[in-house]
């Protein structure tokens, strides 16, 4: 491998901002590998140079020869170590548009229109409430099956997110937050394991779509009323 080629994947690694450790990470290669290339003492082989392409965003061409201006190399590596940065882990939106963000950068709350938003006290209530029925739905589980009923204990865990969605609903004031669906299956397994009553208790089913049609109206009239 030439000179100017060495240089010029020396001059891209630093304007990355990776160390040869960092880079020979990345390749899976080891860091006398990367120097050896900078130095133009061996050359790198085809599907190492075609994953330094992508890692740098460009071609193979602009790799090995260096007819980019200034002001593009810039605009190439702002985005590219934007879009480092921006490795999103979990995304998870509510209804409202509002979005939790989990990222190496960590976490973000973002509004409907992408913005950094605080989150807020309702919202600290309901997580810690969260974290205190979890908490508490795991001694239920162990105490329960130690005490020789592990084989029906573990519905706790179902009935779990029925009862958190208890609080969402007293705080949103939308009864039809609360998670009736998982509520009437977690009653449904419990009796029908611990008491065998899976006949006739099949008809609690029926009830769930009674329970939308009856509150979803309401809820729809009590968020109009509080918007007007």
């Amino acid at each position: 491998m030439n000179i100017e080629i060495a240089n010029r994947l020396q001059k891209l690694r630093k304007e990355f901002g990776y160390s040869q450790e960092e880079l020979a990470d990345k390749l899976g290669i080891s860091r006398q590998a990367v120097s050896k290339w900078e130095r133009a003492e061996s050359s790198p082989d085809t599907d190492n140079l075609i994953i330094l392409a992508r890692l740098y965003n460009m071609s193979l061409d602009e790799l090995l020869y260096d007819t980019e201006t200034n002001e593009e190399i810039k605009e190439r590596t702002k985005d590219s170590l934007e879009s480092k940065e921006d490795k999103t882990r979990i995304e998870l939106t509510d209804d409202e548009g509002q979005t939790l963000k989990i990222d190496d950068n960590g976490v973000k709350f973002l509004d409907k229109d992408g913005k950094d938003v605080k989150m807020s006290k309702e919202n600290m209530i309901l997580a810690g409430i969260d974290g205190g029925i979890a908490i508490l739905s795991v001694i239920i589980f162990l105490v329960w099956g130690f005490l020789g009923y592990f084989y029906v204990s573990w519905v706790v865990f179902v009935f779990m997110p029925s009862i958190m969605s208890i609080f969402e609903a007293i705080f949103k004031k939308q009864i039809t937050k609360f998670l009736y669906p998982v509520f009437i299956t977690a009653i449904y397994l419990y009796l029908g394991m611990e008491f065998e009553l899976w006949h006739p208790l099949w008809v609690l089913f029926i009830t769930i779509p009674a329970f939308y049609i009856v509150f979803e109206p309401i809820d729809k009239y009590v968020f109009k009323t509080k918007k007007d």
